[in-house]
Order: C-alpha cells, then structure tokens, then sequence
C-alpha cells in the first residue's frame, strides 16, 4: 500500500477528458443497494430448524431415561399421569414421575417431581407444591389423572376426575402460574414404578429448545450469494469511479517489501519461539471446547455457561477453530494462526505504519526497535492463543493501513476495503470496536473526497458500495442464524451476567495492578508502555514546535484510534485484562512515533530525555512489583510465577524504582542547571563520562523486559525437563504424540489395590488390617475421629476481585452466584458412608473401598492430644510405575508444599526399614511429606520413593498432635503404594468426558461431552484445573444459576475425585480428574427429531435466564 507520487498532476474532475463513466454509476448504485438490501434482510430470512422431542415411555415398558437439556427447559412440556399408577408403589410412596433424579443437588428446586406418600399424592415444581391430595381416594378413581402443562406463557395443571375439594384443607386440586421460569429443568425422566406396570395414560412429552439449530433455506443461501456477489460489483464500480482521477497507478506494494532487516528477523525468532514453547492465554481451553462441539451441536454452544445461547453476533472465530479441531488438535496447529496473525501484525507495522508516520520516524532506528518490542511486550502475553485479540489486533492494523491509503489516494475504494475489515474485526468480539475507531479516525479527509467528487460521481455511487460493504458482514453472522434467537442469547447473556456498565471501566485498570493473573509482570508492561507512548507523544505534538520530519495527521489518527478504543471498550459488558492485546499493533505505532520523538537524534534537550527514561523506568518498577505469573500451566517451572520477582530476598522493583527515583532527579538538576551551561552542554552534554551515556530508554528497557520473558520460560522448560512443559509437550506433539498434559498427569485408577499390606516381623505373623493402622502404641484417635463435615479453613470470597495465584483470575462470576465447591470436591468433603473394617462410619475418599480401608483419627480426642505408631507395611519392589508412596489423611499436617514453604500442622512422617535376616527391622530413615491439598479436606500426602532411603523393604507411620485446640486433629488411612497410569490411559479417547474450560486445551485427546439437537451427552470423567482456579472460576462460572453444565451434573451424577500427580513434579497442583456415576442409571433417551421451516423472527418461548 503505497502513497501516491506527489509530484503527478491531477485535473480538475469536471476537465477530465475520456468516456462518460454513467455505466459505473448506475452498477454502482443497484448493485451497492442490492448488497445492502439483501443484507439487512438475511436475519430475517427463513431458515431450517432441526426441531426434536422427548417423548416417555419409550420401549415396551417404564423405565428412567437420560437426556439433559441444554437449555435446561423445554419450551414447552405435556405430562399426564394417571392416579392408579400410584398403587404400584410400596405403601411408603415413592416417585410417580420426576425430570431429575430423586437424591441429585437441589433436585426438588431444579424439576418437577410427581410424588406418592403413605398419604398423598403430591405435584412439586421446583420447590413449589402445586397439586396435593388424598392417596387413597386418588388411586382408587380409575378416571383420576394428573396431567400438567407447561410453555412460554407459565405452567398450568390439575388433578382431572376428581371432584373440587370441599373446603381449603381438602387438597389442591388445580393451579395456573403465568411464569415461564416455573418450566421446569428436564435432566431425563425418572420413575419409581415397575417396568411392567401399564403405559395407557402415562405420558410425557417435551419440545426440546433448538431454535439455534438451523441451516439456511435455499431462499436465504440465494439471497445471500446474490448479496455478496452485489457487493463485489459494487466494490468493483467504485474502483472504476476512483480511477476517473487520470493518477497512475503505481505498484501496490512498495519497494522493499520483502527486505528483511535485524528488527525483522528479531521478531520472527522471538514469535516463533513463543509459539512453540510460551504461555497459553486465559480462555484458550474455553474457545478450543467451544470450536471441538461446535460441528456436532450444530452452533457455536457457549458450553460453560448461559444456558447454551451461542456468542452471535460475535465469535466466527469459532468456527475457524471448529474446522482447524478437525484436522488436527495438537496444540503447535491450534496456535498456528496466532503465530502467523503476529508475524502479519508486525509486516504490517514495518511495512505499512511505520512508513507512514514521517522520515523521521521512517528512518530512526529506535523507532523501528521501540516498535518491535512494545509489540512484542503486549503480543506475547496476551495473544499467544486461540482468542481474538490477536484477530482483533491485525484487523484493526488493516483497517488503518487502508484508511490511510484512502486518505493518501483520495480514492475510495480502500475506504470501503476498511469498511469491510472493521466490520469482521467487530464480529469476533466487542474488542473489535478497535477497528471502527480506526475508520471514525479517518472520516473527516474522507467525506472531504467525498464532497469534492460529489459533482462528478454524485454521492448515491459513492456511498452505496461502502453501505454494502459495511452490512457484509451480516452474511456471515445470520449465515445459518435467524435474527430473533440471537435476540434472545443476547437477552440470557445480559440477565446472566457479568454486565458492567461503561462508569465501571476503571475495574480494567485495577485489575491490572492486582497480584493475580490479570496483573502480573508482562500483562502490565506493555499496557504501562503504550500509555507512557501516548502520552508522550501528545506532549510533542501539542508544543507549537513540533519534530521536524514527523507526519503529524497520521499519527494523530492513531492516537484517535487509541483514545477511541479506550472510550468503545469502556462499553462492553466484561472489563478483564486480556482484552488489552487489541493494543498490540497500534501500540507499537505509537511507539515507534514515541520512540523516533524521544531518540537524542530528535529529543536535543538532556533534562526531557533523562525523565523520559525515568518515565520508563517507573513503568518497569511497577511491572516488576506484579508476579512473574502466567496462565494456568504456562507458570509451571517459570522463576517467581508466585510472588515478584526478587534478589536477595529484595525485590527487584524497588532496584528499579530507585534507579527511576536517582534518574528524575538528574533530570531534575539538569532542569536548574541548564540555565547556566551553553547550548551544546544542554543538549549534547558536556566532557563528564555520563554525557557520554547517551541511548534510547524505551527500546532498550523493552527489549530487556521481551528477553526477560523469553529467559523464564526457557528457564521453565528446563527446570520441567522430567515433567511437563509447553516445549516439552509441543516436541512431542510434533512427532505425532499430542496429548499434552494427558501424557504426565498419573493417576491412581484404584487405591485400594494399592494399600501395603501389613508386614511380618520380629517373628510375629502380619496384624489385621485394621489392628496395622491404630498398632500397639495409639493414645487418642479413634475410628470416628474425623468431624462430619469438612470445609477450607480459609474465607473465600466470591467477589469476581479476590483472586489469587497463576491459575484463577476474575471469571466475573459475581457475589451473587454460588461457589458450593461440593461438586468439585468429590468425596474429599466428608461426610458418613457404609461401616468399614475397623467400625468406622467416616465416609472415605477417592473410591476408597471401606472394607478393606479403616481410618483412625485425633478430632474430639479427650485429652485434645494423640499419638500413633502404626505396625510396619511391606513395601513392593521399586517400580518406575509406582513412584509414590502417599496415604489419604486430613486435618492439618505438617509438610511442605509445591514451592518448598513449610506449614505447620500435625506431625506424619514414613519412617522406612529393613528387615534383616532375624526378621527384626532396622530403621534406615525417616521422610518428610509432601501436602498439597487444601486443609482439612481428604487429600494424599506424597511421598516420593526415589529419595527414600535405599535398600528399605518396610514403612510405618508416626503421627503426633501436640496441639490442644479442637480445630486442630488429623485423620490418616494406611499407606499406599499404587501403580500409576496416564490420564490418557485411563480416561481413553472416547469416553464423553466434561472438560472445565481452563484446562481444555492441554487435554486434546480426550473426548469434550458433546451436545446433539439441544441435548447434552452424560459425561464419565470431569478435568478440572486445580483447586483454588476450580473453586473460584469452574465453579461460579460454569455454575447452574449461570447456566452452566454444573446445573447438570450436579443434578444427575456424583462425583468421585481420582488421586492424581503431575510426573516429577509430586508438588504441584495440576488439576483434578473425577470419575462420574449417575444417581440413577439411565440409558440416554431416544430423541424424536424433524425438520420445520421457521421465519428469522420466529420466537418459540423466552429462555430460561435465572438462577434456582
């Protein structure tokens, strides 16, 4: 894109010889408006619904089926039950009917539940008694049925052939609610009766919500290929309209293109490194499930939340990932078009921006490096995944770029090229109002073309093709989408929430400067730095004596283009920090205008540099006060990924911010100085060795802040050269092994096969298994000694702003969602189950068998101290399969964690031996355990054998509460030693299996539950990311008042938490895997499905938005 030559002449439109070029103008028109037309119309056009429906019974005989709406209510709902039916059950009563099963998580409050008692027959929805009546009387009355209705209008439902009550006390007889939130959730349909027992008048029939399950008529797929192809014409017309101005055309690509320079090559290395070995981004397991369910659900399902509306308007970059996911899900091609959109981004800023913004820019060499490096600062940690900032960043980039040449060629022609990538910039996310910035930052030149060719092409063959070029993009949204479901995902998005108001943009900003993900180092860096930029660059361009050689109304367009963004964005509903990597390439435009103002070629005064450096070492200082953290699995290995980075046990900030303090105040005696010094001291400096230290602050420190980042994860790969890490995994998956972390997380399968079996020793046969754990030598624990419940000490909040730690970050959830973590705890919570070996009733985790597992524990003990020694266990012989020596306790113990912090607790340590050969035990050595877990849930202390002492064939345990306070005990099970398998292994690749959205991308292998016509398939396994992110995002964003699948699994599976372990790295908490059984089992139920035409404004039923 190259500017016109200046020195060509151009007459007067109206003196132009040649043709009349009315031709062009009436295509101009027709075409231009018939684009526009047809594109305003497309939402509204027909389309092809794939409409289905539940139908029970199903077979020959009663029996309970599976199928979990998405939208967790039908839209509408028939049930018809007859009273008969309810002396098939015992005397006790039972369920007649329900839509979720009876034991599930709030299930009376989620579904409708047609329930007998030893008294009454009785209708419940959700929470609500709506039909209640004599038990007798009712079953009894041949003609007796209960039959209820629901749809978008409420539910409404009566107790047909029985007579109305004689007074209030005689039962509720009928009802009538004129509230669609009273529809209630459908997770199957679940039964008491006997299989055998008669189907006549029992029924229940349901419309399943698909209203996003469409594909276009052929009426609309015509509309819209005339449409586009009008629009082509008309941008053809207007090309033709443009070349009337008599310019020659000069080459479209200016020379030295394709040169490649140092920045060039810096760049390209460092963006191909970062591919292949750096962090992932915050959402890329939630936009990499998205992409993998979208072709089977039949639309872009939002999955973890909304009650499965889809993004639309926004997000056809899903279906970008959507196509890649079937060619291949390794993770390298995954994060391929990022890698490719960054060398893009920056082939456009070398070769299009920088030149643009005047010879002085053009040819300073720190402009060109200031550019690289701010782009490289905010590229590398926010746009090195499957997001669209990184789309967003380069759309915006173009959108400018053809502005510019638009301006520069007085044609219009690029303008309405703008006008189309702004519009598909805007369709990937609200980020993308960065590239109408950019097209209202070039509208004043642009309507002066058009009013000074107004005479001779009039403004109907000018405006027509850019009308047509903007509505474009509505091809590509309403493609296979009516208009009024996405008015209606709009309406469930906005009721559920996080919707922040525009006065609530400074959160963004905050949220930068918080010690969590959002804020840490290399996320403010680059932020700081481009406001640093623009500042600055106001600062110079605002003086009445401007630099020489600096193109002033292009770069004031890109500052209008950065100010405007800032004042777009401030009205998205969501204020997280990622979204600042739509700032990536205009940042480094500004840069390169900051870095070329502020270079000692340009910036003559010594006082004005030596703050601008102070300047920039402030934005460093305050970087580095932030964590050296990064998303999720990106920290592992990474040097301070949990605190600032620090020397000494100094933090390396306050070097920095002294070093920025010592600098202002040079600046600052060089500012009462230079009143008394000649003109070359004060600009030049003087003969003293530091007027010889003379370089440009901005490219220097931001080059130094990149290879910071590229050093720490080279740095990460090396310490998890035994374990898991980005550049491991993408070797790997390179040579045709792609499934990530599935490949390093082992996992117990079954504990109980791995507990040590008592030994035999110093000549006495092997005790019990239950006399092995309490030994000979036990004071205070007891098999009962565990409180019912067990809960994390620490307070959590679910304020979206209290967040800690590389993998938890504002979700946004809210206050006002549920947190309740039991789902995600699985077992580890506590509780009372079957009575065990040694006559415990605790209920015992991780699929423990109670059988063969007894417990002892310390809490209650009267004395509030306990000790126990147990008997000695027989080790097996060392195995590389079975690494680990770990035993389930809880309470509080003393151990150290991932990062090697000690915390205090109670006292368990393995002490190992060895038997010789009189049979009496030598004793080799003691260890120390590992515990990650969260106090005082059930969790597994590791012990790991490869540094215990050798030659050991034995191990007991030694625990000691010392403590006298009741809120400090210990519960311990006997150790295990188990053989471990890969999570691959394990789970396989095709049991459905619920990915929380975190870890998504590191799992490719396993196969995401998948959504067909409304319905969600019952997943076996659930991947959760580790704790503190599960408890503060999985479980408020993904939660069931969200209308997330947690609303679903809760209601019809429990979960059992699997121990697991990250491949040495026994201290680090990766996640979680649970193993799911349904309450009640169910066969999935046989959808009936069809095909219906439905108009774009067809609205079936509003949508469930609310919470239980």
């Amino acid at each position: 894109m190259s500017e016109p030559n200046p020195t060509s002449t151009t007459p007067k439109a109206d003196e132009r010889p040649g043709r009349d070029h009315r031709t062009a103008k009436i295509v101009a028109v027709v075409t231009g408006l018939l684009g526009f037309l047809l594109a305003i119309v497309t939402p509204i056009l027909p389309v092809n619904q794939t409409t289905a429906e539940l139908e029970w019974p199903q077979g020959d005989s009663v029996s309970d089926v599976a199928a979990p709406l998405v939208a967790f209510v039908p839209i509408d709902m028939d049930m018809s039950v007859p009273c008969s039916l309810a002396a098939r059950l015992p005397a006790q009563g039972g369920v007649l009917l329900s839509t979720t099963p009876e034991g599930g998580q709030d299930d009376s409050a989620r579904g409708l539940f047609v329930r007998a008692t030893a008294d009454t027959l009785t209708m419940i929805d959700r929470n609500v008694v709506l039909l209640n009546t004599d038990r007798a009387a009712a079953q009894a009355n041949p003609n007796c049925r209960i039959v209820m209705h629901a749809d978008g209008e409420g539910v409404d439902g009566r107790f047909e052939g029985l007579p109305a009550p004689e007074s209030a006390d005689g039962g509720l007889n009928e009802f009538a609610i004129p509230d669609h939130e009273m529809r209630p959730q459908i997770v199957g349909v679940y039964s008491d009766l006997p299989a055998d027992v008669s189907r006549d008048g029992l029924s229940l029939r349901a419309t399943i919500d698909t209203r996003y399950v469409t594909s276009p008529t052929p009426v609309k797929l015509a509309a819209i290929v005339v449409g586009i192809v009008m629009t082509i014409l008309s941008l053809i017309a207007l090309g033709v309209l443009d070349s009337r101005d008599g310019r020659a055309h000069k080459r479209f690509l200016p020379t030295g293109w394709w040169t490649i320079r140092p920045p060039d090559v810096a760049v390209f290395a460092i963006l191909a490194f970062w591919w292949f070995a750096g962090a992932n981004t915050s959402d890329d397991g939630y936009n990499f499930t998205v992409g993998r369910i979208t072709s089977e659900a039949g639309y872009a399902d939002n999955y973890f939340r909304y009650f499965g509306v889809p993004q639309d308007p926004f997000g056809w970059h899903f279906q970008v990932i959507s196509a890649m996911s079937h060619i291949s899900v390794a993770a390298p091609f995954m994060r391929l078009p990022a890698f490719l959109l960054g060398l893009l981004g920056w082939w456009l800023i070398s070769r299009e921006v920088i030149p643009r913004l005047g010879r002085a820019v053009r040819n300073s060499t720190p402009a060109v490096w200031s550019a690289a490096f701010v782009f490289l600062a905010i590229w590398l940690p926010f746009n090195n995944g499957l997001r669209p900032e990184p789309a967003e960043a380069v759309g915006a980039l173009l959108t400018w770029c053809c502005v510019e040449r638009a301006i520069a060629t007085r044609r219009l022609l690029p303008y309405a090229v703008a006008v189309v990538t702004a519009a598909f910039t805007l369709a990937l996310a609200p980020g993308g109002l960065m590239a109408v910035a950019a097209l209202l930052a070039g509208i004043r030149p642009i309507v002066k073309t058009l009013v000074s060719r107004r005479r001779r092409d009039g403004l109907l063959p000018m405006l027509a093709p850019i009308l047509a070029a903007g509505t474009a993009v509505l091809y590509q949204i309403f493609f296979d989408q009516p208009l009024a479901p996405l008015i209606a995902g709009n309406k469930v998005a906005s009721d559920v929430g996080p919707t922040l108001e525009w006065w609530q943009e400074p959160i963004r900003y905050y949220y930068l400067i918080l010690p969590t993900a959002d804020g840490t180092l290399a996320r403010r860096f680059g932020v700081l730095a481009m406001i640093l930029c623009l500042f600055v660059v106001l600062l110079r361009l605002l003086r009445r004596e401007h630099p020489n050689g600096v193109a002033r109304a292009p770069i004031w367009r890109l500052i209008a283009v950065t100010l405007g963004t800032m004042f777009f964005i401030a009205f998205t509903p969501t204020k997280w920090t990622h979204h600042f990597g739509v700032y990536a390439g205009i940042a480094a435009g500004i840069a390169a205008a900051a870095g070329a103002m502020m270079a000692p070629a340009v910036l003559r005064s010594r006082r004005n540099r030596t703050f601008f450096a102070a300047a920039v070492l402030a934005i460093t200082g305050i970087s580095f006060a932030g964590t050296n953290g990064w998303w999720f699995v990106g920290s592992y290995g990474v040097p301070w990924w949990d605190r600032p980075p620090a020397v000494g046990g100094i933090n390396v900030a306050w070097f920095i911010l002294l070093a920025a303090v010592v600098t202002a105040l040079a600046g600052l005696w060089f500012h009462f100085r230079d009143d008394f010094v000649d003109e070359q001291t004060r600009t030049r400096g003087g003969d003293r060795w530091y007027s010889k230290l003379k370089f440009s602050p901005l490219p220097v420190i931001s080059g130094l802040m990149v290879l910071f980042m590229v050093a720490s994860f080279l740095k990460g790969a090396y310490e998890q050269r035994d374990s898991w890490s980005w550049m491991k995994s993408n070797a790997r998956a390179l040579t045709g092994n792609s499934c990530g972390l599935a490949n390093d997380v082992l996992v117990e399968a079954d504990p109980t096969a791995g507990l040590l079996p008592p030994a035999a020793v110093n000549g006495r046969p092997a005790p019990g298994v239950a006399q092995a754990l309490s030994g000979s030598d036990s004071t205070g624990f007891t098999p009962n000694g565990v409180p019912d419940k067990l809960s994390v000490d620490a307070t959590e909040s679910n304020d979206s702003a209290t967040t800690s730690a590389q993998n938890t970050a504002q979700t946004g959830a809210g206050a006002d969602e549920s947190a309740d973590s039991s789902s995600a705890q699985g077992g580890t919570e506590g509780g009372q189950g079957a009575r065990g070996i040694n006559g415990s009733t605790v209920r015992l985790p991780f699929g423990l068998n109670p059988a063969a597992t007894p417990v002892l524990g310390s809490y209650g003990s009267p004395s509030g101290t306990a000790s126990l020694t147990t008997d000695w266990y027989q080790l097996p012989e060392r195995s590389d399969d079975a690494p680990l020596l770990t035993m389930a306790v809880a309470g509080s113990v003393e151990a150290v964690d991932g990062i090697g912090v000690v915390h205090a607790g109670q006292k368990v340590v393995a002490q190992f031996g060895r038997v010789g050969a009189d049979g009496r035990v030598v004793r080799t050595g003691q260890m120390f355990p590992i515990d990650i877990g969260e106090v005082p849930t059930w969790r597994n202390l590791r012990f790991p054998l490869a540094d215990s002492p050798a030659q050991s064939t034995v191990v007991r345990i030694l625990v000691e509460d010392t403590a006298a306070a009741s809120s400090e005990w210990v519960a311990i099970t006997p150790p295990r030693v188990s053989r471990l398998a890969t999570l691959d292994e394990v789970v396989g690749r095709t049991d459905p299996v619920f990915i929380d959205w975190l870890p998504g991308l590191v799992f490719p292998c396993q196969q995401p539950m998948k959504v067909r016509h409304g319905v969600l398939e019952v997943p076996k396994w659930r991947i959760m990311p580790d704790a503190e992110a599960t408890r503060k995002n999985s479980q408020t964003w993904m939660s069931g008042t969200a209308g997330g699948p947690l609303g679903i699994t809760e209601a019809m599976l429990r979960p059992t938490l699997l121990p697991t372990y990250l491949r040495n790295n026994w201290g680090r908490d990766w996640g979680g895997l649970q193993r799911f059984t349904e309450i009640i089992p169910a066969p999935p139920a046989e959808i009936e499905l069809g095909e219906a035409r439905r108009s774009g404004l067809y609205d079936p039923a509003p949508m469930r938005s609310s919470g239980y």
